[in-house]
């Protein structure tokens, strides 16, 4: 049974964890126009001028009162807000006064000493390599293992944990996100939903049904928790528990199209044909193309006897599956 559980990989680009415990070292402490480019090239970022706010930057990284590092990393950062990859080595590479080449090789990072430079910029190719090059996991993994060496570095042990998510690494993955709750808990919604995913897929049930049972008693009206709770009882054979989960997440969010479509198959599993096929018929309305709730809805209407309605909703699964634009 493929119930569909619910978690939006977001990865951060940005370091607030750091500037906002240690401003006395990386803001500028003077008025002159470096100063003012900095703090207006900031207000850029945060109304998304990226090129506005790159050329500031650049100009205020050449006024001794103003951090360097901080001007090339949130250079870095608008780059890849950009979407430029390349630009983004290019000045990490002026910054740490190595070429780009030697910067994306595991013993450069392994061999280097410590320092607050050096984790900045781990973070941000490390980010990088992730978006845009993701497969090789070896640079990836010393890029954060030296990032996350800062242990308040929140960002660089969300990112991470995310990377280990979604390379099937889930203990990992639920190690760094622990560390970040005990960093950091103004995200703990999205945390804890992760956590209680991955712990499921780690089959670590108890631990999963725990962090779903944390983040619902701080956020009652959570469809995404509710859903995945649901999930989770479902995989347990729990189904009337899986229900009263499912039926929750609809009703706070009832365009949840993989509520339905996981309400249908708890129904499927209980023998409720109609009830399963009404739940993807529902997911469907909301979402013609499903193509799992086409799949899904082929196996009821099969149970129910409708061998003609299953072979159509079988091929329509078959089309979309070779065909995902139609």
């Amino acid at each position: 049974m493929e119930l569909k559980e619910i978690f939006p990989v977001n990865y951060r680009t940005d370091i607030s964890s750091l500037t906002d415990s240690s401003k006395e070292d990386l803001y500028p402490k003077s008025s002159t126009t470096g100063a003012v480019h900095f703090y207006r090239g900031i207000s850029y970022m945060q109304q998304q001028y990226f090129r506005e706010a790159i050329q500031d930057f650049k100009s205020a990284r050449i006024d001794s009162t103003v951090s360097k590092s901080m001007c090339n990393f949130y250079i870095g950062m608008a780059f890849m807000e950009l979407n430029l990859p390349d630009s983004i080595l290019d000045v990490c590479s002026y910054a740490l006064g190595v070429p780009p080449a030697k910067l994306r090789k595991p013993d450069y990072w392994e061999n280097s000493p410590f320092s607050r430079d050096q984790v900045f910029f781990s973070f941000l190719i490390g980010t990088n390599e992730i978006l845009h090059y993701s497969t090789d996991t070896t640079l990836i993994d010393v890029l954060f293992n030296y990032a996350t060496k800062d242990s308040k570095f929140y960002e660089a042990h969300v990112n991470y944990g995310n990377y280990c998510y979604t390379i099937g690494r889930y203990k990992k993955a639920v190690d760094l996100f622990l560390k970040a709750r005990e960093l950091d808990k103004s995200e703990d919604t999205t945390l804890l939903l992760g956590m209680g995913y991955f712990y499921r897929l780690s089959a670590d049930l108890g631990q999963s049904q725990k962090a779903y049972d944390m983040l619902l008693a701080g956020n009652p009206d959570y469809a995404f928790g509710y859903n995945n709770r649901g999930c989770l009882y479902g995989y347990l054979e729990k189904y009337d528990l899986a229900l009263r989960d499912l039926n929750r997440a609809i009703k706070k969010n009832p365009r949840f199209m993989e509520a339905y479509c996981n309400r249908g198959l708890v129904y499927l599993k209980m023998g409720s044909w109609a009830k399963s096929i009404a739940d993807f018929n529902n997911a469907l309305q909301l979402k013609p193309d499903y193509g799992d709730a086409y799949y899904f809805r082929g196996f009821a209407k099969k149970a129910k006897g409708d061998l003609p309605g299953s072979i159509a909703d079988f091929t329509r699964a078959l089309e979309l599956k070779n065909n995902p634009t139609q």
